[in-house]
Order: structure tokens, then C-alpha cells, then sequence
């Protein structure tokens, strides 16, 4: 098992329903602990390779962490690279789902030469985005260059978007307004995307896992410093003592999502749809624009922000002269994987035959996502 642990989600039935949800993690929400010690540079340089998952997203906030505590502070359009970085990142961790794990539950193979096109665009991408040095370092802060992403690697982008995804240009994808013409992508079956719509939607599964929970609101714009930073709270975070979801779902509006919320709530349909609006969007919004800085105020401990593909993340660093003293990561799997949250509350919905319930969860814990690995028990 590596640095990033595993979750266990047990479902306890009764009467072929659920009576309970459990969820324990082995997760080491605590292992940014290492750091302590480390100069500013070591930490940052670390952070990729500790939290491989969401490397680059870790790596922004943990600079922006650090920023806000030197009092350093960067360009919007530094800001803006970095956002781009980190949509970049998302576009793969959505892809990774698609590619490889929505397959499955149609009882198809993955598509490993699609997803291996797929990182080698995202790896050209990336590297036409940092020529001008490495934005998450603080030593480029005052000199990074933003360069533009050349427009035929974005048209590639938009290319292999259509052909492995959508069936048609993103742009045409997001168009789509209304649940049946959703309905109508879906039947034709162009991609394993519009075939897993279909199935949820034949079996009946669109409403599956509906319940109420609460949006963390946008953290960015949050006196941060007032939340509880124990140990207890980085392990089981609440927002107003409510377990709160961040993700895909909670960031994502359009004119569809907003039909099929009315019809399904926050069920596994919509989620599905808002992970390939979000997708479809992104691909076209790599081009670095001026981002919003909110920190550089030379706050000790700082705290910085960013949208990492799975929701919010938050860091936390105090130092000690250019040192860390104290280093604290707050990930979205916390919240969304609460022992009281999205995903207990979701998978108190499943129904039926023991391996109908295994895949409906299986689905729901895909759709919320995580960002580790799961066992799964039905007792």
C-alpha cells in the first residue's frame, strides 16, 4: 500500500436494504508531517512526489500556502498558469474514469491506447505551458513567463475529446440542453460515455443514490484561519457541524444539469453528466487566462486553495523563518468520504439483488470519486 492508504465501505442489510453504511480509512491524512523541518523549497519540491495523486494541484496549493506566509505575492497571470495546470490535471483524473473504469460497467475492456493518447497530449500540454520556469517554486515568482499553449496541441485536444468521449466536438456536446436529447446522444452509443448514460438511464438507475447534503461553499473567498485545524477536524472535517460534499457535481452548472437536478436531484444520471460537462469545458478553457490572488498578505501559518479534480484542497503551513514548523493537508476525500457524508448517505439508497447493490455502489463511489483504493463489503 502506498502513501495514499485505502477506504473500507461496508454496507450492513436488512431485508434487502441497508441498515447502516460504515466507512474507516488507512488513509495518512497526517503524512505532510515530513515536512516539518524542511526549507520552503524541499517541502514544494516534495509535494509531487508524496501526493502523486493530484500532484499538481497539491503542489498549488502548497505555494500558495507558503506565499501567503512570506508574504510573497504573485502575478494574476502567474495565478492564472497555475489554474491552467491544474485544469489540465483535471481533464486527465475525469479521462482516467472514462477510459478506464466506465468500461467496466458496461462489461467492456478499458481503453488503455485511448488514455496512453491521452497522457502523452497531457504531458505536451503541460510542458508548453511551464517553459517559462516551474510556477509552483517560489524562486519563480517574480520572473515566471506565461506562455501560450500552441493552438495545435489544443486542437488535438479537441480531436481525441470527440472521437474517445463525446462523438462529437465538446463544444456540440455542451449544447445539449434537454434530457431527451441527452437521452437520444445516449441510445446511439458512439462512446463508452453515451452507453453508460443509456444503461444507468434503462435500468432506472438515474435517481440512484439521491439524497440531501450541502455544497462546501467556495473556501477561496473563506477567512480560512477561523476553521478548527486539530487533528480531529483535518481527519473528519465539518462545515457548521454538517459533513459537506465537494466535487465534480458541486462546481458544475448548465442548462441540462439544471433539468436533470430537477428530475433526479444529485442522483448517479447527473453526476455522470456533470463530469463530461465539466470535461468538455475544460478542453476548452487551457489557455492561460489572469487567475485571482487571494493570499500574500504575510499570514503565519498560511493557508492556500485549490480545485483539485475530486473538489476543494486545502494546505496549511506555519514556518519558522524560511523552515516548516508545522504542515497540514485538508484533501476532498475527508469530506466527501465522511463516515456521515455524500458517500454514506448515497450508498443508503442501493437496492436489490446483492450484485445489483455491489454495482450501484461501485458506481457511486466512481461518480463521487475518490482518490485512493476501496474494499467494499456487503454484510
Amino acid at each position: 500500500m502506498g502513501i495514499e492508504g485505502q477506504l473500507k465501505i461496508a454496507l450492513r442489510m436488512r431485508d434487502g436494504r441497508v441498515e447502516a453504511v460504515d466507512i474507516g480509512s488507512s488513509r495518512p491524512v497526517h503524512a505532510s508531517r515530513v515536512l516539518q523541518g524542511r526549507s520552503v523549497d524541499e517541502a514544494l519540491g516534495m509535494l509531487p512526489m508524496l501526493f502523486t495523486i493530484c500532484g499538481t494541484a497539491q503542489s498549488c496549493a502548497g505555494v500558495r500556502a507558503c506565499e501567503q506566509a512570506l508574504g510573497w505575492r504573485p502575478s494574476a497571470r502567474l495565478e492564472g498558469l497555475r489554474d491552467a495546470l491544474v485544469r489540465l490535471e483535471t481533464v486527465r483524473e475525469h479521462l482516467w474514469r472514462i477510459l478506464l473504469d466506465w468500461p467496466g460497467f458496461l462489461d467492456e475492456a478499458p481503453q488503455p491506447n485511448g488514455m496512453s493518447e491521452m497522457l502523452a497530449l497531457h504531458k505536451a500540454l503541460r510542458q508548453a505551458l511551464i517553459r517559462g520556469g516551474d510556477p509552483f517554486r517560489i524562486a519563480t515568482v517574480a520572473g515566471a513567463q506565461v506562455t501560450p499553449v500552441p493552438a495545435p496541441l489544443l486542437e488535438r485536444l479537441q480531436l481525441t475529446l470527440a472521437r474517445a468521449v463525446f462523438g462529437m466536438d465538446p463544444a456540440d456536446w455542451l449544447d445539449i440542453e434537454h434530457p431527451s436529447t441527452l437521452s437520444k446522444w445516449a441510445v446511439e452509443g458512439v462512446t463508452v460515455a453515451a452507453r453508460l448514460i443509456d444503461r444507468v438511464e434503462g435500468r432506472g438507475w438515474s435517481d440512484l443514490g439521491r439524497c440531501r447534503v450541502a455544497a462546501l461553499p467556495p473556501l477561496e473567498h473563506t477567512p480560512l484561519d477561523s476553521l478548527r485545524w486539530s487533528d480531529a477536524f483535518v481527519e473528519r472535517p465539518s462545515w457548521f457541524d454538517d459533513s459537506c460534499e465537494t466535487s465534480c457535481l458541486t462546481r458544475v452548472e448548465s442548462p441540462l444539469l439544471g433539468r436533470l437536478g430537477e428530475r433526479h436531484g444529485n442522483g448517479l444520471l447527473v453526476r455522470l453528466v456533470a463530469r463530461l460537462t465539466e470535461l468538455a469545458r475544460l478542453a476548452g478553457g487551457l489557455c492561460p487566462g489572469e487567475g485571482t490572488v487571494v493570499h500574500g498578505d504575510g499570514h503565519n501559518p498560511g493557508i492556500g486553495h485549490s480545485i483539485a479534480a475530486r473538489g476543494q484542497l486545502l494546505h496549511r503551513v506555519k514556518l519558522n523563518g524560511e523552515r516548516v514548523a508545522a504542515y497540514q493537508i485538508l484533501a476532498p476525500t475527508e469530506w466527501n468520504f465522511h463516515p456521515r457524508g455524500v458517500v454514506a448517505r448515497s450508498l443508503a439508497g442501493v437496492a436489490g439483488t446483492r450484485e445489483q447493490m455491489e454495482q450501484q455502489a461501485r458506481l457511486l463511489i466512481n461518480a463521487i470519486d475518490l482518490c485512493v483504493s476501496y474494499e467494499l463489503s456487503i454484510d
